[in-house]
């Protein structure tokens, strides 16, 4: 050290060009080292796409149709066997959740239920049963069905053991139960299941978009994906930036989905709802209706009502709110629990508060969580009941579920009951969350909010 100190009082003693030079010298030395201690980002791996799975839509639902043209066929031949039965439902799974079809639905679980009843005991589609319910929302009957594979008389394998993990953690979501939600899912890596997705999902839900979007990212990484599973997670990205205001973030994010898996329905559905809110009205509506005219999904029509609506087309809005009003009563005839939380929406927009509020009542009851109970406040305040409605919401608010909405719901309540103080302090959490939480066109979102 005291040799240090003397060669930095010689170098004050150099001509100062000299010390000049030296002073750099050692300056660049100091950074290089100081770059070469610090801490270097590794950079992502590429997203790998796989080449397995169809490469669009119209493939990926005709791939579907001729493997349930041959399973049917062959079922006919072997009416006793439940393992074939399964292995429709399964094609018909696939299908709806590409199509969004609640006849595909309802044909997978009329194919679940000839499996039921010619299994012996012991065995069946059980856990297929189980994955439906949840897609279905019918929780207690998931619940049922991951019960009695735990009672078999061979424990499952690890992969089904993380399959039942997960849809449990699923049920607890669901259940407002969102802790024992979390815990679930990380579970799944025990039986080397990677639990990223279904965290992701979590994450977003409970405030913490920046761990949702790595959640996705190491997803997305993980190997060589299908283009479907490329675009589906491209949606999820799409979806937690909608969520806290960044249109532009999402706008690409549903592009990358549309590139990665051309044809896809629901990818242009939110492309369309990007227009909306942008405010190039006439083009969503093209967009819209040309969607609509491909694909039975009501809540197209309902996007299509709000769009005219906003542009004062009231004969247009009334003629397309019957369209979606005729499309939610056959979803609610043919599978209830699956089409409430729609179905209230479209009510609150187009149809009657007191049929608004009974079927949110339904749809809480059912799975009483964060998403449930925000529309159920929205229906308690369309029906002037904001006292009420700022119960609900207290309790989201004391959970973790975080969203922008939950706050716009209790500010509308605040306001209602002459709290001015309380709606603006609510309206200021709902705008830290999402800086575009009062927009005027955010009334024009139907997908992913």
């Amino acid at each position: 050290m005291r040799h240090a100190e003397d060669d930095m009082i010689a170098a004050l003693r150099l001509p100062p060009t000299r010390a000049f030079a030296w002073l750099v010298a050692a300056a660049l030395v100091i950074f290089a080292a100081a770059r070469w201690l610090e801490p270097r980002s590794v950079p992502e791996p590429p997203i790998r796409r796989s080449g397995a799975g169809a490469p669009d839509y119209a493939i990926a639902v005709a791939d579907i149709d001729r493997l349930l043209t041959g399973l049917r066929s062959l079922a006919a031949g072997r009416p006793g066997d439940w393992l074939m039965q399964e292995r429709i439902a399964h094609q018909l799974m696939r299908r709806a959740r590409l199509t969004g079809s609640f006849h595909d639905y309802a044909a997978a679980q009329a194919a679940i239920d000839r499996g039921l009843a010619s299994a012996t005991p012991g065995a069946g589609p059980h856990l297929t049963q189980a994955a439906l319910a949840l897609s279905l929302h019918r929780l207690g009957l998931a619940e049922r069905m991951l019960d009695k594979v735990g009672r078999y008389a061979m424990p499952p394998e690890a992969e089904a053991r993380a399959g039942i993990d997960a849809m449990r953690g699923d049920i607890a979501l669901y259940r407002g139960h969102y802790a024992a939600a979390e815990q679930a899912y990380l579970r799944l890596s025990k039986d080397g299941e990677p639990p990223d997705y279904r965290l992701a999902i979590f994450w977003s839900a409970t405030g913490r978009p920046d761990d949702a979007l790595a959640a996705v990212r190491r997803v997305e990484r993980t190997g060589l994906i299908p283009g479907q599973a490329l675009a589906q997670l491209a949606l999820l990205r799409g979806t937690i930036e909608l969520r806290r205001g960044n249109w532009d973030q999402a706008d690409a994010a549903f592009s990358d989905a549309a590139r990665r898996f051309p044809g896809w329905w629901l990818t242009e559905a939110y492309q369309a709802q990007l227009l909306a809110l942008r405010g190039r009205l006439p083009e969503a509506t093209r967009a819209f209706e040309a969607l609509a005219r491909r694909n039975d999904d009501p809540a197209l029509r309902d996007a299509i009502a709000g769009l005219y609506r906003a542009r004062g087309d009231y004969a247009a809005t009334e003629l397309w709110a019957g369209r979606a009003t005729r499309g939610w009563d056959e979803r609610l005839r043919l599978l209830p629990e699956a089409a409430l939380g729609h179905a209230v929406e479209h009510e609150l927009a187009f149809g009657t508060p007191a049929r608004a509020l009974r079927l949110a009542r339904q749809d809480f009851a059912n799975r009483p969580h964060g998403a449930t109970a925000i529309a159920l406040g929205w229906a308690l305040i369309a029906n002037n009941r904001p006292a009420d409605a700022l119960r609900a919401i207290d309790a989201v608010n004391r959970s973790s579920w975080q969203s922008a909405e939950q706050h716009l719901v209790a500010a509308r309540a605040h306001a209602l009951l002459g709290q001015s103080d309380a709606a603006d302090a609510e309206q200021d959490e709902a705008l830290a969350i999402n800086p575009r939480a009062l927009d005027p066109n955010a009334t024009l979102l139907w997908y992913g909010h």
